[in-house]
């Protein structure tokens, strides 16, 4: 998502997703789809890494998971900020043309 989203994504203690489309002045559709098909590409890898998409695990993995949920805690809430993000976005540019996962999902029929 780049390093501006991805540090307020992290750091901000309460996430305002109308803030952090104010300060990325975001002018044309363009910039909001390329914005869109970024937070989509990090909302499915977070959300992957929270188990929320994981279809089968590695023994490695599940040790992993055993061993504690402070990474997956910050994924899911990663992933609970990228999704109020692009719901934002979507509000913000009603037009917006299909994002590249979504014509995926339409093409593979998934």
């Amino acid at each position: 998502v780049g390093d501006v989203i991805y540090k307020q994504l992290c750091t901000a203690e309460k996430f305002y997703p109308d803030q952090l489309l104010d300060i990325l002045k975001i002018s044309s559709e363009h910039e909001a789809l390329e914005l869109a098909d970024k937070v989509e590409a990090s909302l499915v890898t977070w959300r992957r890494k929270t188990g929320g998409l994981a279809h089968s695990k590695s023994s490695w993995d599940m040790m992993k998971d055993m061993g504690g949920d402070a990474g997956n805690d910050k994924n899911h809430i990663l992933a609970a900020r990228a999704r109020s993000l692009l719901f934002c976005l979507k509000q913000r540019f009603p037009e917006l043309s299909q994002t590249s996962l979504d014509i995926c999902k339409i093409q593979y029929n998934r």
